[in-house]
């Protein structure tokens, strides 16, 4: 093969990483694993170039079909399910910060703050 040929499609290689990403194996481990196959890629560019849509399409039904169960048990009534669709596709969290404090009029804050100042200095503000 010269230099200028393009590196032909393999489906044995297409069906390893297309396995792989099923499998949950890492892109890096897949690659390693192709390199003794015939046109195996040398690069993770051309790796890409040739096998990135197996490995999108691989994923994407991988996705499918979970995302699926996890829909199919939410309606059930299945909190788990119900909470971990909410959280990941709903944008919801079960955590609602509400900050509150109760807050008195600004002369009483003003008189507090000069009462923690006073006694900071060691003076008693009640004595003058």
């Amino acid at each position: 093969m010269s230099p200028n040929d393009k590196l032909p499609y393999s489906k044995t290689i297409a069906n390893k990483v297309t396995l792989g990403i099923r499998n949950g194996v890492s892109v890096r481990d897949i690659f390693a694993s192709i390199q003794s196959y015939q046109n195996a890629p040398a690069s993770y560019t051309t790796f890409y170039k040739l096998y990135g849509e197996d490995m999108a399409k691989a994923r994407a039904e991988i996705v499918g079909q979970i995302g699926g169960v996890v829909v199919d048990k939410a309606l059930e009534g299945d909190f788990k399910a119900a909470e971990l669709y909410l959280r990941s596709k709903g944008g919801w969290s079960p955590k609602e910060t509400v900050e509150g404090r109760e807050t008195g009029t600004d002369e009483e804050e003003d008189e507090s703050a000069i009462n923690a100042l006073m006694k900071a200095l060691g003076k008693d503000a009640n004595s003058e």
